[in-house]
């Protein structure tokens, strides 16, 4: 009898937040391949199938390639039709995937007209009216417990230091801290 076979017996690395700064990573794409040398540093199992790139790693090459500013059908034009719309798209999720959970950034992928970047003011501009949207729905009932707390004598800023939401909204200030409106000096 022959024995028993087992599949996924090669667990891909898991892929965890590098950690690396703004800066670090803006240094890092400034290299032709810097997102390539990233993964294959930390997770090269998540681009290279046997002895070379599977697809995901190919459209990333070819993305690269391309300034990482083109189309779905100019990665299919530079892989001389080896690869096809579908094949790229799903490729993009994957490659998607691997970049937001080493690096939290991703590719957008403009489902009309096929367009491929890294994200850009665009995205943030409508990332920020999307938060803006939801976010002022609870806004208004936060400030106002807060003041309540605060009237009552409450420690606001400490409650908000020990606690993983207050932590939470101190990221959200510390990214919003440029949007903040200049204060008049008396």
């Amino acid at each position: 009898m022959p024995a028993r076979r087992i599949f996924n017996g090669d667990a891909k690395t898991p892929l965890e937040f590098l950690g690396l700064t703004a800066d670090d990573i803006k240094k890092q794409l400034q290299r032709k391949e810097g997102l390539q040398e990233l993964i294959l540093q930390n997770n090269r199992d998540h681009l290279i199938s046997g002895k070379c790139y599977g697809t995901p790693g190919y459209v990333l090459q070819l993305i690269e390639y391309l300034d990482r500013s083109c189309t779905v059908n100019e990665i299919i034009a530079a892989s001389e039709n080896t690869l096809t719309d579908r094949s790229v798209r799903n490729a993009i999720t994957k490659i998607n995937g691997i970049l937001y959970a080493l690096l939290n950034m991703h590719f957008t992928l403009v489902k009309d007209t096929g367009a491929i970047h890294l994200v850009d003011e665009s995205d943030v501009l409508v990332a920020t009216e999307k938060f803006a949207a939801k976010f002022t729905k609870v806004r208004d009932e936060f400030v106002r417990t807060m003041d309540a707390y605060r009237a009552t004598g409450g420690d606001v800023a400490h409650v908000l230091a020990s606690s993983e939401a207050g932590r939470k909204l101190a990221d959200l200030g510390r990214v919003l801290t440029p949007a903040k409106e200049p204060q008049a000096v008396a």
